[in-house]
């Protein structure tokens, strides 16, 4: 029986391993094994990509990019968006996709589900060990990408057209209902405020077939989430801008932009807010912990978190049939 996974934390910058793909630099902050099998956590770097990666799709993963720095051009089908911060884009299996980096520095924080497709980046690149990107002529050993995108089932798809550009304005504001790719703007989805954070979900268990759950989380200073534990969860926490004390078990940890947190499922971890602003980044798989969230908070139309000392009480919160547990 394989271990069971650990808690850790990454400085920014740190990684359980770093390649260098075709110019890109992946640094993987999760993997399978440290997931239990639920998915893989990148930060992909990229300066300007002479072209867009080949059309493709996946079997069963899950895929995302949620822009943090640049501009992404993304693909799904016949439709095509230049993400910038706070752009998200999910593409279930069986779509075809692609991606560009079109800034001089882009990067993107993303998740795929189930775990274990992050190793086609160790299996299609090279170990990189240098704090920054290549120089713009640093060889590359394109015959490693042929078998790494059989072993790891990256479907090519020869002759598809890549769309055209569009904003999106009239269709990227709201989650769909059923599994579906998508785009989704800045600050859009569904959202929750909560003990002085907002809450906005970027991806819902109803859309990725129970697989994956993504959100983002904002808070003003002075707000904090109660302790609390999962049964089956497992919560990846991944820093965007400010400053948070995290708690996980018997540790604090002060997290800053680029950190990350790797939380399975029982252990005990809180949360508070130390700078005037902090936003981060909640992932999720096998269970509905996150879902604590909206049983501890109201929905809301507006995009700015409650001030804290309007924050919500946990005393009356209603979390039956959630695998969540308030700890004291």
């Amino acid at each position: 029986m394989s271990a069971e996974p650990a808690a850790y934390i990454l400085r920014h910058g740190e990684s359980r391993i770093t390649n260098l793909v075709a110019g890109q630099m992946v640094r993987t902050l999760a993997d399978t094994a440290s997931t239990k099998g639920g998915f893989g956590a990148v930060v992909l770097e990229s300066t300007i990509d002479r072209q867009p990666i080949p059309l493709h799709y996946h079997e069963k993963e899950h895929d995302t990019w949620l822009c943090t720095r640049g501009r992404l051009r993304v693909w799904c089908g016949d439709e095509s968006r230049i993400l910038t911060d706070g752009d998200f884009a999910y593409v279930q299996p069986g779509d075809i996709h692609s991606y560009q980096c079109l800034s001089p520095r882009t990067q993107f924080f993303g998740i795929v589900a189930p775990g274990g497709w992050e190793g086609f980046f160790d299996a299609a690149g090279e170990k990189w060990e240098q704090p920054g990107l290549p120089e713009a002529n640093h060889p590359f050993d394109f015959s490693r990408m042929g078998p790494a995108m059989g072993r790891y089932g990256v479907m090519r798809v020869d002759g598809a057209t890549y769309g055209d550009v569009v904003n999106g304005d009239s269709t990227d504001r709201e989650l769909p209902k059923g599994p579906a790719s998508y785009f989704l703007q800045q600050g859009y989805g569904p959202r929750v405020r909560a003990r002085g954070h907002l809450c906005t979900t970027l991806l819902s268990r109803a859309v990725s077939r129970d697989h994956l759950e993504m959100r983002v989380v904002e808070g003003l200073k002075g707000a904090t989430m109660p302790a609390m534990s999962h049964g089956e969860t497992h919560v990846f926490l991944y820093m965007l801008e400010g400053r948070i004390t995290l708690r996980l078990g018997a540790e604090a940890t002060v997290l800053q932009a680029g950190d990350a947190a790797n939380i399975p499922a029982g252990n005990v971890y809180a949360t508070a807010v130390e700078t005037g602003h902090a936003r981060w980044v909640l992932s999720s798989a096998h269970g509905d912990g996150l879902e604590a969230w909206d049983r501890l908070g109201q929905r809301t139309e507006t995009f700015t978190p409650a001030p804290a000392s309007g924050a919500n009480s946990t005393a009356d919160a209603d979390l039956d049939g959630l695998d969540v547990r308030l700890s004291t």
